[in-house]
């Protein structure tokens, strides 16, 4: 719906704010439905038609659809999903998408150090407050549970 309210007009009653980068559209929900309705009315089959390409574009970017009944040209499809992959490409860029291996990576660095942290605490209690060495070593195998248990969740491999 933000596509659409952008393109609404200034002056309109139910528009109670314009909405940014971060921050929302506030809007009569009621009169907003209706100023939408009214865009859209008389293209039936257009409205079909748009809607039908849209699941063509997500079929040729990886989601499931079905082009069954569209009869595009090998040009339309071309088309298609090049407007597919630059909007790809645009929201990558404002940053609304990230590669998945590239949080993978950062995921697993951030379990890394944080494995290399703990594992220096069990020495650092022993040593401040002069304790034994059975409890340093109770510390750390508390501690080694605990990021096992975290690295599982997360499917990472912090050994390394």
């Amino acid at each position: 719906m933000r596509k659409h309210l952008a393109q609404a007009p200034a002056d309109a009653p139910w528009l109670i704010e314009r909405g940014r980068r971060g921050v929302g559209y506030k809007i009569a929900a009621g009169g907003a439905v209706a100023w939408w309705r009214t865009r859209s009315v008389g293209g039936g089959e257009d409205d079909a038609k748009l809607a039908a390409i849209a699941e063509l574009r997500m079929q040729m970017l990886g989601d499931a659809g079905d082009d069954d009944g569209l009869l595009l040209t090998g040009k339309q499809r071309y088309e298609e999903y090049k407007a597919g992959e630059a909007e790809l490409l645009y929201r990558r860029t404002i940053g609304e998408l990230c590669r998945v291996a590239d949080i993978e990576a950062e995921t697993s660095n951030a379990a890394i150090e944080l494995r290399r942290q703990l594992q220096g605490v069990g020495p650092a209690i022993r040593r401040q407050f002069g304790l034994a060495k059975e409890v340093e070593t109770a510390i750390e195998a508390l501690i080694g549970e605990k990021l096992a248990a975290f690295s599982k969740a997360l499917d990472v491999d912090v050994d390394g």
